[in-house]
């Protein structure tokens, strides 16, 4: 006789997460201590680190102190700068070709004409971007840098706290010590290990424990 029909069986839906991005929530550590200080000690920074790791979140920050407007390579609005500042996103992820090669480079022109605070963040620096026009990517190379680093232990345990939280999880302090030295140091990682483990905890109608944890991370 097989196991009785449990009508109350939980399905994971992919409910939207909002994450928390305010001011309070950036974990400032070792790792990123560095280029923090940076940010906020200079006008016009490339901020590097691999994803997942609060790049976007820094620049947020950035953003706001400054009140800088966002800079879309694909729709420029350099012309019509009323800001003073401008953040430019993932700008290694840009299909590059002689237009936005051009507009880039015309970007980097004007900051420097009008004293414009500039905040560009990626993950490769501009070494590896397969540009052609010689003078942007000597612009480019010669701007200031604030380099994340991969996460250490600190940051790892507030990345893991952060997604939880934005979820709406609470998980015990052994859970958090179980996963820690067990997770790759990827920021993309942590935040699909934690997703993971809310799936696992609906799915199975179970609160996120050890041996949750570790099912999900084998």
């Amino acid at each position: 006789m097989g196991a009785p029909h449990n009508p109350f069986v939980q399905i994971p839906f992919a409910l939207p997460v909002d994450p928390s991005m305010g001011e309070e929530d950036f974990l400032v550590t070792p790792s990123n201590q560095l280029a923090t200080s940076q940010l906020t000690h200079s006008n016009i920074v490339l901020l590097l680190g691999p994803k997942g790791t609060g790049k976007s979140h820094l620049a947020g920050i950035w953003q706001k102190r400054h009140d800088a407007a966002s800079f879309d390579i694909t729709q420029p609005n350099i012309a019509h700068l009323s800001h003073g500042a401008m953040v430019w996103e993932d700008a290694d992820r840009t299909v590059w070709n002689n237009t936005t090669q051009e507009t880039a480079f015309h970007l980097l022109n004007t900051v420097k004409e009008k004293n414009i605070a500039l905040l560009v963040t990626a993950t490769l620096p501009p070494s590896g971007w397969p540009l052609t026009l010689a003078d942007l990517r000597s612009r480019l190379l010669a701007l200031p840098v604030a380099q994340i680093d991969m996460p250490d232990d600190a940051l790892v345990a507030g990345l893991l706290l952060k997604h939880f939280k934005d979820r709406q999880l609470r998980v015990g302090e052994d859970v958090l010590n179980y996963i820690i030295p067990r997770i790759a140091r990827d920021g993309f990682i942590i935040e699909q290990t934690v997703k993971k483990l809310d799936e696992a905890s609906l799915a199975n109608n179970r609160a996120i424990t050890i041996p949750l944890a570790k099912s999900v991370l084998d």
